[in-house]
């Protein structure tokens, strides 16, 4: 068991679109920022290029929604570039057409915000204090996705927690599907799939891993055995993406 800062933070727009690397012909989304989102977003907070990955490593991370939201579907026409001549492609005269992608975006239950908790944990807690600063004025604008998609910080706090290597007991967050024991959450909406955790130089997954999460942020009776970070008696389920290892189950 080892302690770490803790950085909590929520993470607030109007609309979000996450989309699962493994769809083609739609444009489907998370329900949360996978992991290799939020450590972009952290990047990109702190004016970081492609070396953010480097910088970030050994950082656990770990997310959840607060409260509902619902999908919309939207297609999205995007231009054939091929040899029609951009001013014909740019205005839809090409004989070929538009490509036409439907996208599930993401919006607030009733019109409102959507809004995600975020737990951010490392030893180094001169670098937590540099992502609270960029967090509070980002160097580069955030967005919950795609750039029409932007974001603000909201209710920044640091915090000490304890990293242990089980856990038993009230949990939120996301969770290893390999490492989880039992889970007890009576009317909760579980959500699991593969999540991107790690992106190469040119954004393909380089790691991915199979998770579960509920939809509403609600917290879960869980029996763990991986690492989880505790912080005021509440167990953390998160990881360290930035990491090329595994964190094995126990």
């Amino acid at each position: 068991m080892s302690t770490l800062g803790v950085l909590r933070f929520v993470l607030a727009g109007k609309r979000a679109h996450f989309r699962r690397y493994y769809t083609n012909s739609s444009a489907l989304s998370y329900p949360v920022p996978p992991p290799a989102s939020l450590l972009g977003l952290l990047g990109a907070a702190l004016g970081l290029g492609p070396e953010y990955g480097e910088v970030l490593r050994g950082l656990f991370l770990s997310a959840r929604p607060l409260g509902r939201h619902r999908a919309l579907m939207q297609t999205v026409s995007y231009l054939m570039m091929k040899s029609g001549g951009f001013n014909k492609e740019l205005r839809g005269l090409h004989p070929d057409g538009r490509t036409q992608v439907p996208i599930q975006l993401l919006v607030g239950e009733g019109g409102g915000t959507l809004r995600y908790e975020v737990w951010v944990a490392s030893e180094d807690r001169a670098l937590l204090t540099r992502l609270r600063a960029a967090l509070e004025d980002p160097h580069y604008p955030l967005a919950l996705g795609p750039a029409f998609a932007l974001a603000w910080v909201e209710e920044v706090e640091q915090k000490e927690g304890t990293l242990q290597v089980s856990w038993h007991g009230e949990g939120v967050g996301w969770w290893k599907v390999a490492c989880l024991v039992r889970w007890e959450a009576p009317g909760a909406k579980l959500y699991r799939d593969r999540f991107p955790i790690l992106l190469s130089g040119d954004r393909s997954p380089l790691k991915v891993e199979e998770l579960v999460l509920e939809l509403e942020g609600r917290p879960m009776d869980i029996e763990y055995r991986g690492l989880v970070l505790v912080v005021d008696g509440v167990g953390i389920g998160g990881l360290f993406p930035a990491l090329e290892q595994d964190e094995a189950c126990m």
